[in-house]
């Protein structure tokens, strides 16, 4: 072979390019090689078809010159192999052959190869061809990249139109059917020239009569500020929001509308979208909350909060005229009895038939108010005479004499009536009520169905009330309070089968007062749960202290209050008496009141389910006298039931009265509970009982609430009989 030496260096600084030579003979491998690397080639070399293919595979060289006859694979198999294989078919093959028919050459371009090199060849042929093909591979490549670029970039437009095209069409969904108005407006000339069908709606039934027309030239625009200075505070700021516009649609329907306006730029215009929000909905709800924060539920009429606000009025409107202002404090007369005969369903109507009532016995610029059960309130206004007070006052408690029929019940009640006057009474709307209050309470105490006028005197009372008030609060710090004890009897030889716990207050200065009048107090102050807990502990330390002195074991009734049932804990606090007694659970018995357990029955029966699993026993007092006390024994936990003193005051005299008693025993004997008769004060009362075979009973008749002493007298031996004493009831 001729002297190459550099002839057809690669250009300086270009990348170098690898070729493998597959050739059997090491002299043509040597020769070839030696020359492509003096002309800064790099060279690999494989002696055989099978090394070639794995070095061509591994090495990915730029070019290829193969030998056509070799041991194993010869050439033409090599070359179609590397072009079955996807890693290796672009690298160009050009074969090295002393073969010289033409029926060779063309099966070395039919196997793939891109040319061919006659041996002996010369170098500069050699070099000529390489770089001829590496020249094309080069171009290849750069056609490929390029071609993958434009590829790329065609596909990315395309998706981005897609994309683009879908948010437009998204974006019209959107807008078409959004339940807000939506409507463009050009910045400039306040043309409208886009709305979707809400807005539409909102000023036409046409959109002809709202595309193209200009925004204040809108149906029903008079009543909103539309116009060019408010497209330019849009332009100016952005954003604008308007709280409450009214627009009016061609049709005349009224919508109320929340407007948000923004400003934003397109490639042609400068455009503001308005979005209107129909807040009729809103307004509507804001109204009746305001109208159910002003008004009972229940009636309609004015609560104290609408009643307080139009007093103050009406006192301001007076103290400028020099006129007079009336309060009057209205309570139904007998509607608690109603109430819990009937039922709440009953007693709700009946409140709703006293508040038409009220209304039709006033005038216009009058006021009718409830405050809350059956406690009404009529304020008047512009009273010129004392008289028309007494006039409107009669008007009422003869409008409530007549019969209501309620759900086939012909019902009968009667009012008092308290009158405040401004500026005699009160020169405020609180010491206007307070004295009609004050005065109302003085026409109950007087026989009811009856008015009458505040004066004075009758704030003794009220203050006598605002004393025990505050001296209840250190009752229980000071040792006042101290529990009295009633026994409970058995017929069959009158022993003592258990006590009532009944609480008594001995006031430091007033003496004795009664629990008629100081356990309301303990209810309205919040303090009943407290003393309701120390009440059954005593109660229980009591128990235990009789029966370590030796007497026989005896069941102990404490009555629990509404207020302790349900906001304490009062199987917690039943629990605590019971440990720190040491009391046995058998022995004490918890008395609920119908009253009571007329709330939430499902929280009811859990609380008496967690008591029983304590091991006490459960009453019902007072049975008979609430609305749905057939229910309670088949629904409530219950050991006893005590038949209430209404019953059985009239038992011996009246035949309904028995009737009801003797149903009540029958009734308990069926279901398997204890019955105990309450209130029994005459020997004619304890014949009927023993007639009807009444187990247990409790009254004046047998022994008043005794001390604590007192009762370990009687534990011993039976109690007879006696006169009646003072006639002093049970619960005094």
């Amino acid at each position: 072979m001729s002297d190459m030496s550099g002839t057809f260096l690669a250009d300086a600084g270009a990348q170098v390019q690898t070729i493998l030579v597959i050739d059997d003979n090491p002299v043509n491998l040597g020769v070839v090689g030696e020359h492509l690397e003096d002309n800064n080639y790099n060279v690999t070399v494989a002696q055989d078809g099978m090394e070639g293919l794995r070095r061509a595979e591994l090495g990915q060289p730029d070019l290829i010159l193969l030998d056509v006859m070799m041991p194993g694979i010869d050439g033409f198999e090599t070359c179609r192999r590397l072009k079955a294989n996807p890693l290796t078919a672009e690298i160009p093959v050009i074969f090295m052959t002393a073969l010289t028919d033409v029926h060779d050459k063309v099966a070395a371009f039919q196997a793939g190869g891109v040319d061919y090199i006659s041996k002996p060849f010369q170098s500069e042929e050699l070099l000529a061809r390489v770089r001829t093909h590496l020249s094309l591979r080069n171009t290849q490549r750069n056609l490929a990249a390029r071609n993958a670029r434009l590829e790329m970039e065609i596909a990315a437009r395309h998706s981005a139109e897609v994309s683009l095209k879908r948010t437009e069409v998204s974006y019209r969904r959107l807008f078409e059917t959004a339940p807000d108005g939506l409507m463009l407006v050009d910045a400039q000339t306040g043309e409208v020239f886009d709305a979707n069908p809400a807005a539409v709606s909102m000023f036409s039934h046409d959109p002809a009569d709202v595309l193209g027309k200009r925004i204040w030239e809108l149906a029903g625009s008079a009543r909103t500020t539309f116009g060019e200075a408010m497209l330019q505070e849009s332009v100016r700021r952005g954003i604008v929001k308007y709280d409450d516009w009214e627009l009016i649609a061609a049709g005349g329907v009224t919508t109320h509308a929340e407007v948000i306006t923004r400003t934003y730029e397109t490639d042609q215009r400068q455009v503001v979208l308005f979005n209107f929000r129909n807040i009729n909905d809103r307004k509507e709800a804001e109204a009746r909350i305001r109208y159910m924060a002003l008004h009972d539920a229940l009636t309609g009429l004015p609560n104290r909060t609408l009643l307080t606000d139009r007093l103050g009025q009406a006192v301001a409107q007076a103290r400028r005229s020099g006129q007079q202002v009336a309060v009057m404090m209205l309570d139904l007369d007998h509607f608690k009895h109603i109430n819990d005969s009937l039922g709440h369903h009953v007693g709700d109507m009946l409140l709703q038939t006293v508040a038409d009532r009220l209304r039709s016995c006033l005038r216009e610029c009058d006021t009718a108010a409830r405050l809350g059960g059956d406690e009404f309130v009529i304020l008047l206004g512009d009273v010129a005479h004392a008289g028309d007070v007494d006039v409107v006052a009669g008007k009422v408690l003869q409008a409530l004499k007549g019969a209501f029929l309620i759900e086939q019940h012909q019902l009968h009640i009667g009012g008092s009536i308290g009158v405040s006057t401004f500026p005699q009474d009160g020169e405020d709307p609180a010491k206007l009520l307070r004295s009609a209050d004050t005065a109302m309470y003085d026409a109950k105490g007087n026989g009811r169905g009856i008015h009458r006028h505040f004066t004075p005197a009758m704030n003794e009372a009220t203050m006598r009330w605002q004393e025990l008030a505050n001296d209840i609060h250190m009752a229980c710090v000071n040792g006042e309070f101290t529990l009295y004890y009633q026994p409970q009897v058995a017929l069959d030889g009158y022993h003592v089968t258990g006590v009532e716990a009944l609480l008594r207050w001995n006031h430091p200065v007033q003496g004795l007062v009664l629990p008629s009048v100081f356990v309301p107090l303990l209810e309205e102050l919040g303090l009943i749960v407290e003393v309701g807990d120390w009440v059954l502990e005593q109660a229980c330390r009591q128990n235990v202290a009789w029966q370590r002195a030796g007497h026989p074991p005896i069941r102990m009734a404490v009555n629990l209050s509404a207020q302790q049932f349900y906001r304490g804990d009062i199987v917690k606090s039943v629990r605590r008496a019971l440990a720190v007694s040491g009391m046995d659970p058998q022995w004490l018995e918890l008395e609920l009141t119908e009253s009571l357990t007329l709330d939430d029955t499902e929280v009811t029966i859990q609380i008496m389910n967690d008591l029983k699993a304590l091991g006490v026993t459960l009453s019902l007092d007072d049975f008979g006298t609430g609305w749905s006390s057939l229910s309670y024994l088949r629904r409530f936990p219950l050991d006893r039931i005590k038949i209430d003193r209404t019953f059985m005051s009239e038992v011996a005299t009246e035949p309904n009265a028995a009737a009801v008693v003797q149903g009540i025993l029958s009734l308990a004997q069926n279901l398997g509970l204890g019955c105990v008769a309450e209130g029994v004060e005459s020997r004619e009362q304890l014949d009927y009982l023993k007639r009807q075979i009444c187990s247990e009973m409790q009254g004046f008749l047998f022994s008043r609430p005794l001390a604590a002493e007192d009762v370990a007298q009687v534990l011993t031996h039976a109690i007879g009989p006696r006169r009646i004493g003072d006639g002093r009831s049970d619960r005094d």
